[in-house]
């Protein structure tokens, strides 16, 4: 095995020190007016990074987009989905939301990918930051709404001989960053949907959803053998020996490190892209804390009308007993 000093020079470049890049970032005002409104990891997870000593958190929106983008990187899309599913695919379409019933895509979602593959199979990948409340409710109708689509599509083109057969799998993967509270307690982070029947019988399921906890695999997961886990260490771990790691196990990524290195070229467009994530970050996550206390506020008002109604209905019960407990007495 290669020395991971070597490997990590190789992908990065040459290291330079904390005090150079510092010196660097002040040498512009602008610049480094920016890099002081950031937060104090966000700082530091800058100077580490233009000094070689770490990937980029590419979880950021503005990163994540230019490694994903499905127009200009599909080849790159399509191992990921392969990965996802357990199968090489090939995409033969980037779908876009229009015609879609949902319009809300969430104020944390960094990624939010629909294609129709060559099977005429449909696949949703999203990614979000923060995982929302009630991700079960939310993913059927994202499923129901792409089988509706796929099912419009398929009439169209096939009009009077179409036939339900002809409907293939949906599949919805999501990958939470930071995952919501149902997945607590779980050293598990795929959390993958089975439909059995009562009586035993199988039958094609059509809607296929995925979780996958992407700090559950960060804090449980130590190995990187498979093609997907391979592809979450590189989503969600950004430290120098993880990152040797995986590319001594996958050299295949060493092209998108490469790729993510170029940023260390321009101090001044990378501290500005942090900015603009920070801004990012905070805007959504005034619209995230106002939409989850919503929720929340609505969850705990349903759950106190049923416990009233519970109370009426015991209420009226004692009463009744009561009554039934004088009349025998008489």
């Amino acid at each position: 095995m290669s020395n991971p000093n070597s490997i990590a020079a190789e992908v990065f470049g040459k290291p330079r020190t904390h005090e150079e890049v510092l010196t660097e970032i002040k040498s512009n005002r602008v610049t480094y007016e920016k890099y002081l409104a950031l937060t104090e990891a966000m700082q530091n997870e800058l100077v580490n990074f233009l000094a070689g000593e770490s990937s980029l958190n590419i979880l950021y929106d503005n990163f994540f987009r230019k490694i994903f983008n499905p127009d200009e990187r599909r080849e790159r899309v399509e191992r990921l989905i392969s990965a996802l599913i357990g199968q090489k695919v090939k995409i033969k379409a980037v779908l876009s939301r229009e015609g879609s019933q949902i319009i809300d895509k969430g104020s944390f979602v960094i990624m939010d990918i629909i294609v129709e593959l060559e099977d005429g199979s449909f696949v949703d990948v999203e990614m979000q930051k923060m995982g929302y409340m009630f991700p079960s409710q939310r993913s059927s109708c994202y499923v129901s709404d792409m089988i509706m689509r796929q099912y419009n599509r398929r009439k169209e083109e096939y009009k009077d001989k179409f036939s339900y057969k002809g409907i293939t799998p949906v599949y919805l993967f999501v990958l939470m960053e930071k995952s919501s509270e149902e997945f607590a307690g779980t050293k598990e982070y795929i959390h993958k949907r089975e439909v059995s029947y009562s009586s035993g019988i199988e039958l094609p399921e059509t809607a296929r959803i995925t979780y996958i906890t992407l700090d559950s695999f960060k804090e449980n997961a130590q190995n990187i053998n498979e093609e997907l886990e391979a592809w979450l260490s590189f989503l969600i771990r950004s430290d120098i020996e993880s990152v040797v790691k995986l590319i001594s196990a996958h050299p295949e990524f060493s092209a998108m490190y490469k790729e993510i290195a170029v940023f260390r070229k321009d101090p001044k467009e990378l501290t500005s892209m942090f900015s603009e994530a920070l801004y990012i970050m905070d805007r959504n996550t005034e619209k995230y804390m106002v939409d989850e206390l919503k929720e929340r506020v609505e969850l705990v008002t349903q759950r106190a009308e049923a416990a009233e109604q519970r109370a009426l209905e015991a209420e009226n019960e004692v009463k009744r007993l009561k009554e039934e407990i004088e009349r025998l007495k008489q």
